[in-house]
């Protein structure tokens, strides 16, 4: 039986898809959902005197956009709540700031999460058949099962 369930998501259709299959999935138990946004902090270009690109140095973002960027993830949570919590499921949602692959493993690792669930993001002329990024970097790092849920 799965206990608590980690639900990634980034508000797109496809990171979205997982939702009503946990809804399946959770019927009639008392898992603890945490629905998790990972929102990536930006990286900036700086450019040397004779205009070259120099590397990617990351800026921390100032305060006031650090806030408005929390704040729009939490707004694009409580609509991926609703369906959950309608169908009668207990979840939570959470914020974190970093590489999203990354900070979905050490939110799985901290929480103890029995689970992962997320949707996939095909890309590309072989979209059907590969997938994302993030969720292909879960697979095959986290230490719990994961469960992808392909479009």
């Amino acid at each position: 039986m799965i206990e608590s369930l980690l639900l990634p998501t980034d508000g797109s259709e496809p990171a979205d898809k997982a939702i009503p299959f946990a809804i399946k999935l959770l019927e009639n138990t008392a898992c603890r959902v945490t629905l998790l946004c990972v929102v990536e902090e930006p990286v900036y270009s700086t450019f040397w005197a004779d205009g070259l690109v120099a590397p990617e140095v990351f800026l921390p973002p100032p305060e006031e956009l650090h806030k408005e960027l929390d704040r729009k993830a939490e707004e694009m949570l409580k609509g991926s709540l609703k369906p959950l919590r309608d169908a009668g499921i207990e979840a939570k949602p959470k914020v974190r700031f970093g590489n999203p692959a990354s900070e979905i493993l050490l939110e799985a690792e901290e929480g103890g999460y029995d689970m992962i669930a997320m949707g996939s993001h095909g890309r590309g002329v072989l979209g059907n058949f590969l997938l994302g990024s993030v969720s292909n970097r879960i697979v095959h790092h986290a230490k719990c099962p994961v469960l992808i849920v392909r479009q």
